[in-house]
């Protein structure tokens, strides 16, 4: 079995996958790039990985140079083993989808990113079957995919894992605070996806110094993804932590009275545990409303200052946001799982 990574989000995915098909007996592979704290997180976790490759940035022509490179390298790797994989796994990675389709290995995606068109169109096109949350319509994807290969799920991928994540304390004392604090986990927006629009602001770099002047008890810790990003927080966030190196922070999420992301990983994270998240991104996503609908505490804001309004009323009295979320988090169907019933269904 082989899996491809290409971030933290992935790197989760992929881990709790392939811990699954090593109890059911297959040999597993799992490669990722040098990208944002996905390495960190697989260590973490103690899953082994091979590194192959790194993020190319912004660009056009950086992303193009990284991708032909790495793919070069994945194509080596691949067809040195003694053993063709028997499966390929990712989140749509287009290195790892384009070497798995050439070398005639199957391929079993996951997607619950419509939005993101250029990758979706150079991968599920070459996948047998693409698992998808069932908040997503499949003629969202018409655009890459005939609808008969698309599997529905009833759940998010981030239900893999956080189902049985436990907290951990230690997450505070590495950042100076304390379990009593009002703290405000922010993630910044990932402004170098090619599905992001060019900004000459952060969203949730401007979410965060308003809310820093409208209550001065607040901790927040910004989370940036890049190190221009990281540079730029520290020059318009003086009261604000923003951290050198990763952290836990679904732990952090936890022990925190809101989260706040730029994208959509995290706040599902933080709502999964009951903590009142917001998102603030440039279009509505479909699994984040159908989780609102599901009755855990996310909501969606595409203006900065409709975030601010409400996320002072929930700083004002975080306990009544809070809520307990395990009973619907057990109804929600396990993606990993589903993707064990879909490879045995292909016959594997």
């Amino acid at each position: 079995m082989w899996f491809d990574a290409l971030t933290p989000k992935q790197a989760l995915l992929m881990a709790m996958c392939k811990l699954k098909f090593e109890s059911l007996g297959y040999d597993t592979l799992l490669t990722t790039r040098q990208h944002d704290c996905t390495c960190w997180l697989l260590d973490e976790l103690g899953i082994e990985y091979a590194v192959v490759g790194g993020y190319g940035g912004a660009s056009r022509k950086g992303k193009l140079r990284a991708s032909l490179e790495r793919s070069m390298k994945l194509f080596k790797l691949i067809s040195d083993l003694d053993e063709k994989p028997v499966l390929h796994v990712s989140l749509s990675s287009p290195e790892a989808t384009r070497i798995a389709f050439g070398l005639g290995i199957p391929i079993i995606l996951f997607n619950d990113t419509p939005h993101s068109i250029y990758v979706n169109r150079l991968t599920l096109p070459l996948a047998s079957k693409v698992i998808v949350p069932e908040a997503i319509p499949s003629e969202a994807f018409s655009y890459a995919i005939d609808s008969r290969r698309i599997v529905h799920y009833r759940g998010v991928d981030e239900v893999a894992w956080m189902r049985n994540f436990k907290p951990n304390k230690s997450v505070l004392d590495q950042l100076d605070l304390s379990i009593n604090d009002r703290i405000v986990l922010i993630r910044s927006e990932e402004a170098k996806a090619s599905y992001y629009p060019s900004l000459k602001t952060y969203p949730t770099i401007a979410f965060a110094r308003e809310v820093l002047k409208r209550r001065s008890d607040v901790k927040v810790v910004y989370l940036a993804r890049y190190g221009d990003q990281r540079t730029y927080a520290r020059r318009i966030l003086r009261n604000a932590i923003v951290p050198s190196e990763a952290v836990d922070s679904r732990s952090l999420a936890y022990y925190s009275c809101l989260v706040v992301s730029g994208g959509g990983t995290v706040s599902r994270e933080g709502a999964l545990l009951g903590t009142p998240s917001i998102c603030l991104f440039r279009s509505r996503l479909h699994v984040n409303d159908w989780l609102e609908r599901m009755g855990f505490p996310i909501y969606s804001f595409k203006r900065v200052r409709d975030a601010v309004e409400f996320a002072v009323k929930v700083l004002s009295n975080p306990d009544s946001y809070r809520i307990n979320v395990r009973e619907q988090l057990n109804k929600l169907e396990d993606p990993v799982e589903v993707l064990v019933r879909v490879w045995r269904e292909m016959g594997g």
